[in-house]
C-alpha cells in the first residue's frame, strides 16, 4: 500500500513537472518536440502502473492531473511571452490538444503496464530506475533551461551581427559597382557581394521589401524611390523573447540605429536608446 501512495505522488509529480519545465523552454525560445513531454508521461504512467500492486485508477487519475496542472503552471511563469496576444489565445488550445493526447495514451500505457505487472526482481529493479529517470526529467530540463537558453541567444545574437554587418557591406559595395541604389535591392545582384553566414536562395529572392528568417532573426532590405536614392537595411529577433535582444538597422549613409519606421517617403532608422 505504501509502495502504492509512493508511486502516485511520484506520478503526479513526474508529469506536471515534465510539462511544467517544457513549457517553460518553449517560452524561453528552446525547439523542444512536443512529442518529448507525452513521450515521458506516457511511459511514467506505464511504468508506475507496471510496479504497482493495487489498482491502477489512482495512477492514471494522478498522471492526468499532473499533466494538466503541469501546463496551466506556465501561464504563471513570468518568463512567459505574455506580450505575445496571439501566442496566448492559441494557447488554451494547445493546452486541450496535448492534454488529451497525453491523457489517452496514459490511459493505454497504464492498462498495459499493469497487465505486465512486473513479477521478475531485476525487471522490477530495471522498471524503478527508468521510472525514476522519468519522474527526474522536469527538474533537470528546469534547470539546464536557463544556461541553454541563454547560449542560443548568444549564438542568434552573433551570428546576426556577422550577417548584417556582410549584408552591409554587400549593399554598399553593389551600390559602388553598379553606379545606382536599385542593384542594392535586387537579391541575386546583392548575393554576388555577400560573404557572410549564408542566406538560402529562396531568402536571396525575397530579402528586398520583405523580411527573411536565419538563426533566429529576421533581415530585410527596403529600397527609396527619392531623387538621391538610399536604401535601409533592418535586422531584429523573429520574436520578442527567447531569439534574441539586439536590433540593428544602417542605411546607404552608414548611420545605425536600433531599429526602422516609416518617416516621410522612406524608411528611417530610430536611434539606439541611451
Amino acid at each position: 500500500m505504501r509502495r502504492d501512495v509512493i508511486l502516485v505522488v511520484l506520478t503526479f509529480i513526474g508529469a506536471a513537472l515534465c510539462w511544467c519545465s517544457v513549457c517553460l523552454s518553449w517560452a524561453q525560445g528552446l525547439d523542444m518536440p512536443f512529442w518529448l513531454p507525452i513521450a515521458i508521461v506516457v511511459l511514467l504512467t506505464g511504468l508506475s502502473a507496471a510496479i504497482s500492486v493495487h489498482r491502477c485508477f489512482p495512477i492514471i487519475a494522478a498522471s492526468m492531473t499532473g499533466t494538466l496542472i503541469g501546463m496551466f503552471a506556465w501561464t504563471l511563469i513570468p518568463l512567459s511571452p505574455k506580450d505575445d496576444v496571439i501566442g496566448r489565445g492559441y494557447f488554451g488550445y494547445f493546452i486541450i490538444l496535448f492534454a488529451s493526447i497525453s491523457c489517452a495514451l496514459s490511459l493505454v500505457a497504464a492498462l498495459i503496464g499493469r497487465k505486465l505487472h512486473l513479477k521478475v526482481e531485476k525487471h522490477r529493479r530495471a522498471a524503478w530506475i527508468a521510472f525514476g529517470c522519468c519522474v527526474a526529467f522536469g527538474p533537470v530540463a528546469a534547470l539546464i533551461t536557463p544556461p541553454l537558453a541563454a547560449s542560443r541567444i548568444a549564438r542568434n545574437e552573433r551570428i546576426a551581427v556577422e550577417r548584417f554587418e556582410s549584408l552591409s557591406r554587400a549593399a554598399q559595395r553593389t551600390r559602388e559597382v553598379t553606379g545606382d541604389v536599385e542593384h542594392a535591392c535586387d537579391g541575386l545582384t546583392l548575393k554576388q557581394n555577400y560573404s557572410g553566414p549564408p542566406f538560402s536562395d529562396n531568402d536571396w529572392k525575397y530579402i528586398a521589401g520583405n523580411y527573411v528568417k536565419e538563426d533566429g532573426y529576421v533581415f530585410g532590405i527596403w529600397c527609396h524611390q527619392t531623387d538621391r536614392g538610399g536604401y535601409t537595411i533592418d535586422a531584429h529577433p523573429e520574436r520578442q523573447k527567447g531569439a534574441g535582444s539586439r536590433r540593428f538597422c544602417t542605411d546607404e549613409s552608414g548611420g545605425t540605429g536600433c531599429g526602422m519606421e516609416r518617416s516621410g517617403t522612406r524608411y528611417a532608422c530610430t536611434p539606439c536608446a541611451k
